[in-house]
């Protein structure tokens, strides 16, 4: 299943200089009607929406209205940077893992050349631009043709590939997209029914009582507050440490560590291995 998504006329960069400097967020779409909250403060009671704000880090949050079936709540950090329109749009599911979306900003650089950065959710998702595989994410093209409109096409087995038309580079600038995909509903479902058969099947094993941090391939693994990847960063860890484990969700995708004496965050089941004690 492919998901497109077009940016049709999109205008990234504020025409009119602002004094003070300011930049632009703008929510363009969403599946359903969200209400908006930057910084915990709501600022708007429905998508879409769009704000000059001062350049800055915020926390993004939208909460969708009622649809008929419980959706999930995404949240974000994201930088507004002078000048710029940063703009988002996000399809809610059920959970986060069925969930996605993407984040779309520009950064000046000191390089005439337009560049492009493909950050996604999950990592290690293979990208093509214009059709051409360019390799997986986190993933820099430093020579991305202002020329033209382009297509970007992020896919990870198992998800849905999520479609990007109509981006367009700009020379000196460094356009990022942070995608997000959605777990394919039906892989989803085999494994939940795969889960519900080993769980029938009664055996003993050791009781297990810590983690161990294996290798990630950038030195660190993030620590959030909820069991998703799309919470809040609040840490991260080094491979090699052991933690005490406090409890797994259900899903058996996320473990919740003490990683400080009474501090807790949850790690991905993906990059852990048990300990037995």
């Amino acid at each position: 299943m492919v998901v497109l998504i077009g940016l049709g006329a999109t205008w990234f960069f504020l025409k009119n200089r602002i004094s003070p400097p300011q930049a632009k967020v703008q929510i363009i779409q969403t599946n359903v009607s969200a209400a908006v909250y930057i910084d915990g403060r709501q600022v708007s009671f429905a998508t879409p929406y769009e704000e000059y704000r001062k350049p800055a880090e915020i926390i993004l949050r939208l909460v969708p209205s009622s649809s008929g079936k419980p959706m999930a709540v995404w949240e974000s950090k994201i930088t507004l940077t002078e000048g710029v329109t940063t703009v988002i749009r996000h399809d809610f599911g059920e959970t986060n893992d069925l969930s996605a979306g993407e984040v779309l900003s520009f950064e000046k650089t000191g390089s005439k050349k337009a560049e492009l950065a493909v950050v996604s959710v999950p990592d290690a998702a293979e990208v093509k631009f214009d059709g051409q595989s360019r390799g997986f994410t986190p993933l820099p093209i430093h020579n991305a043709s202002s020329m033209e409109e382009h297509t970007l096409t992020v896919s990870h087995p198992g998800y849905v590939t999520r479609e990007i038309t109509g981006l367009k580079t700009v020379p000196g600038y460094k356009l990022t997209a942070v995608v997000y995909l959605s777990q394919d509903p039906q892989v989803q479902a085999q494994a939940q029914a795969e889960e519900a058969s080993a769980s029938s099947t009664v055996s003993e094993e050791p009781e297990i009582s810590k983690v161990e941090i294996l290798e990630t391939g950038t030195g660190f693994l993030r620590v959030r507050a909820e069991a998703s990847k799309a919470s809040v960063e609040i840490t991260q860890v080094t491979p090699g440490k052991q933690f005490d484990l406090i409890e797994e969700d259900k899903s058996g995708e996320w473990y919740k560590i003490e990683y400080e004496k009474g501090k807790q965050g949850w790690i991905s089941a993906q990059y852990v291995k048990k300990v037995n004690t």
